[in-house]
This record gives C-alpha cells, sequence and structure tokens, in this order.
C-alpha cells in the first residue's frame, strides 16, 4: 500500500491486504494541520482490499467520531464497497463522497465562512433574528418579514438552511445536490438583505431533522426572533402541521411561521 499526500488529499494506492490506519492516520494528522477545514481520502487506486484491509476504514471512522474531524472518504471502488459489507456498521457511518471533486465541494460548502453583510444606515446592530431557509418558494416570504423584523428593530439576520442527511447515512455524508442547493439559497437570501442595507451571517447546518438543528443553532445565535418557512403555498395542511409541532416541541423562543401564497390557478375569485 502506497500512501501519498497533496494538498488536502491523501491518495491510497495498491493492496490493502491489512489494517494499514497507522500510517494513513499519521498522513491525515500532518494534512489536517496544513488544512483543518478537511482532508479528503482517495481510494481509486486500491487494487485490492481483504477482511482485514477493511479494518483500516473502521479505525478511521472511529477517529472522525472521537475528533469530530471533517474526513470524507472519497471514489472507493466497487470490489472495495464488496468487502465493506463485511464490516457493516463502517459502511453505514463512514462519510463516502463517489468522487473526489464531490468531496472537496462538500467541504468548501460546508466550511464556507460566514459573510456579514454591513448596514449603510447604522453603526452598530442591536439584536439578531434566526430565519430559516428550505431552498422552497416560501423562502422569499421568510426573507421578506425577516427584513422587516431587521429593519425596525435594527438587527442582524442569521440564515440557517439545514441539509437534512437520512438515518442510514453518516452524519457528515456528502451530499453533493443538497449542499449546492443550500449554498445557493443562502447567497440568494445574502444578496436580497445586503440590497435592503440588513448586515447577514449564513449558516449551513447537517441535522436528521429541522427541529434538532434549530435548538443546537439558537444556542450559538441566541436570537431574540425566529422565522420558519412553512411548506408551499400548496401543500397539505398536515405537511405544515408536521413542521410546526416538531419545532414547537423544541424551541422556546418567539417564533414567526410563514406561509406563502398558494399558486395562482389555486386562488379562488371572491363573488
Amino acid at each position: 500500500m502506497i500512501v501519498e499526500s497533496y494538498e488536502d488529499v491523501i491518495i491510497l494506492s495498491g493492496a490493502l491486504r491489512s489494517n494499514f490506519w497507522e500510517t494513513i492516520h499519521t498522513a491525515i494528522s500532518l494534512t489536517l494541520k496544513r488544512h483543518p477545514t478537511g482532508v479528503i481520502v482517495d481510494c481509486s487506486g486500491i487494487t485490492h482490499c481483504t477482511e482485514s484491509g477493511a479494518e483500516t476504514f473502521r479505525d478511521a471512522m472511529e477517529y472522525i467520531q472521537r475528533h469530530d474531524a471533517r474526513i470524507i472518504v472519497a471514489a472507493v471502488p466497487d470490489h472495495v464497497f464488496d468487502v465493506l459489507k463485511s464490516v457493516p456498521e463502517v459502511r453505514s457511518q463512514l462519510p463516502v463522497a463517489k468522487t473526489v471533486e464531490d468531496a472537496r465541494r462538500s467541504l468548501d460548502l460546508l466550511v464556507r465562512a460566514p459573510v456579514k453583510k454591513k448596514r449603510e444606515a447604522a453603526v452598530q446592530t442591536h439584536g439578531k433574528v434566526l430565519t430559516v431557509l428550505t431552498g422552497g418558494k416560501t423562502d422569499s416570504d421568510a426573507l421578506h418579514m425577516a427584513w422587516h423584523l431587521a429593519d425596525t428593530q435594527l438587527a442582524e439576520v442569521h440564515l440557517v438552511y439545514v441539509v437534512l442527511v437520512p438515518r442510514h447515512l453518516p452524519l457528515q455524508s456528502p451530499l453533493p445536490e443538497c449542499e449546492q442547493a443550500a449554498a445557493d439559497s443562502l447567497e440568494t437570501g445574502r444578496t436580497f438583505l445586503s440590497d435592503h442595507g440588513i448586515p447577514s451571517v449564513s449558516h449551513l447546518e447537517r441535522s436528521r431533522d429541522l427541529a434538532s438543528a434549530l435548538d443546537g443553532a439558537l444556542a450559538e445565535i441566541d436570537p431574540f426572533q425566529v422565522v420558519v418557512p412553512l411548506p408551499n403555498g400548496d401543500s397539505t395542511p398536515d405537511a405544515c402541521g408536521k413542521v410546526v409541532n416538531s419545532v414547537l416541541a423544541k424551541v422556546k423562543r418567539p417564533i414567526i411561521f410563514v406561509r406563502g401564497f398558494p399558486p395562482v390557478e389555486h386562488w379562488v375569485r371572491p363573488r
């Protein structure tokens, strides 16, 4: 087994016939010092893997969990995945990306520094408004509500997008499409608020459900008001009710739930 390091990527090549974690651990530790935002382990060059070799990934998984390290395994060949099936907890808990490019995109999006826009009309802000973005149509209505709240209270808006990770995947698993949607939504929100002279900070969270992510974000941000968009205006009342009930069960702050207008074809003309 050959271990090479290039910038933020650890490249593995050759046959993995035994637990090679100690050597890989050293390479990862050195790389994390240079690139604390995260490391990618490129497995595309592994030509053969035994069950003993698969124990390398078990130790990697345990290291990630103990140190909350941002490490993504990428480009794992099919024949290696077949061997990993013999260690099912590894396959279910190890963050894996299809390609190195997907892994790097995930790291770049998740560690992107928060952007704060200066308010033109005020030197400092007084308080914070936490506004959830979901990538849905109702985000626009939530942003308008946040704008008016921040404008009247001289507050800054903290935009929070929660990437919902399915329970069968590790929490840090790359989800390129979801993460890109989150980045796009946050950028749209920042631009809207900046155009209206409102300072903003963006946060990208990962969680199993919205309510749990909000509960954690509240402790960090400490807003005086929370704005949560409900599912799109054409969603069923049950869908909206589930969001309301789950959030109210965990969030003990003033909350404004925003429901957008239904599609035009659903409007009823008054007689």
